[in-house]
């Protein structure tokens, strides 16, 4: 049986407000063409921040919120969204794109030296909008549990 909600602690809160601040970057950097990403290592880095930022973010949240409300404690990043979709807390196809991004968080974590830098750009133009749904659904979730 899960764990009673409590509404949410001061953390989710935080770590919903970086969410927030690390897509508007996302958004921005959306602007920059590939070529100039392609050249400048400054440029792939502030991208690889922002993108590590809200995937971390977004992580945490879930797995404060599945720590509450599922009945098992994840034991991956991946495993987190895909419990939050299996106990219908986000979609499903929603928990699969954040469990990818999962994925993708742990490659700029541990795999930063041989990280195709078209996939990065890739995911930077792509996924913003996968975050960005996660978001609003966990503002509706916050709202409607108190």
């Amino acid at each position: 049986m899960p764990n009673t909600w409590h509404g949410p602690d001061m953390r989710i809160l935080a770590q919903l407000q970086t969410l927030d601040e690390a897509l508007g970057a996302w958004q921005r950097y959306r602007e920059i063409p590939f070529d100039r990403f392609a050249r400048e290592q400054d440029i792939q880095y502030m991208v690889r921040h922002a993108l590590l930022l809200a995937i971390q973010a977004a992580i945490d949240i879930a797995t404060g919120i599945a720590v509450m409300k599922t009945p098992k404690r994840p034991d991956t990043y991946r495993e987190t969204f895909r419990l939050l979709g299996r106990f219908s807390v986000i979609p499903e196809d929603l928990s699969t794109e954040l469990a990818r991004l999962a994925g993708f968080r742990n490659l700029i974590v541990h795999e930063y030296t041989t990280l195709d830098q078209e996939r990065v750009y890739r995911i930077l133009q792509d996924d913003c909008r996968t975050l960005h749904q996660f978001r609003l659904i966990v503002r509706d979730f916050i709202r409607q549990n108190p």
